[in-house]
């Protein structure tokens, strides 16, 4: 089995601690365990939902609108990263900073009143920092149209709803309008949050990466009795 390196999008929760604060918790041990199995096994745990479906589907516009914001040309990265602590795969990153993007479901998803980003996705940001040499980061939220599926899906529920058999034009209109942000303002349309590189709070991470190869070690594979 392979040393444990901690994966990007879940920096987040091998940063959880127990209640006393200072050792590891349940969130991150279960991390863990889940990270064992797919070692073993060569299975990846299925996290298909319809909102992370959603977000694949609509990642490229969004770094589309991420590159307005920003005034350059950003392209889609596909390179998997890794040093000795961490792994990730960053959205995208001009000359100085490293952008990633991610599509709310809906309106009502949209972030439009909030003030701080999500934990976990701070710490995300901040492992593709330190896998890049990047010392900015930002988090960019964007207010995408619905997807085909999404539309194909809507358009059906409202022929059913009519009786209908299946959709016809009147359907899908009503369903593309719905499901449509054109009508407001680009600036509604992208929440940005930016990090400076937290070197502290890398090194935390770096001590729970190292606490958590002794916690495979000694505590889980005792477990499967290799």
């Amino acid at each position: 089995m392979k040393q444990f390196k901690c994966r990007a999008s879940c920096g987040g929760k091998l940063n959880t601690n127990d209640r006393s604060g200072k050792a590891m918790g349940e969130t991150a041990k279960s991390y863990l365990k889940e990270w064992v199995i797919s070692e073993l096994t060569g299975k990846e745990k299925d996290i298909k939902t319809k909102y992370f479906a959603r977000g694949k589907s609509m990642e490229l516009d969004a770094i589309v609108r991420a590159s307005k914001y920003y005034g350059c040309e950003l392209e889609k990265n596909e390179i998997q990263l890794e040093n000795e602590y961490f792994t990730g795969t960053y959205d995208a990153k001009n000359f100085e900073r490293v952008i990633d993007t991610k599509v709310p479901f809906d309106a009502f998803t949209f972030p439009f009143f909030v003030t701080e980003p999500d934990k976990d996705y701070y710490a995300q940001l901040q492992i593709y920092m330190n896998l890049t040499g990047l010392k900015k980061a930002s988090l960019c939220y964007c207010l995408e149209n619905g997807s085909d599926e999404q539309m194909q899906r809507l358009s059906w529920d409202i022929a059913r709803d009519l009786g209908k058999d299946e959709p016809d034009i009147e359907e899908w209109d009503i369903a593309e309008q719905q499901l449509s942000y054109d009508h407001l303002a680009d600036n509604l349309r992208i929440k940005v949050f930016e990090f400076e590189y937290d070197e502290a709070f890398i090194e935390l991470l770096k001590q729970r990466v190292l606490a958590s190869r002794k916690y495979i070690e000694n505590e889980l594979i005792p477990m499967l009795n290799l």
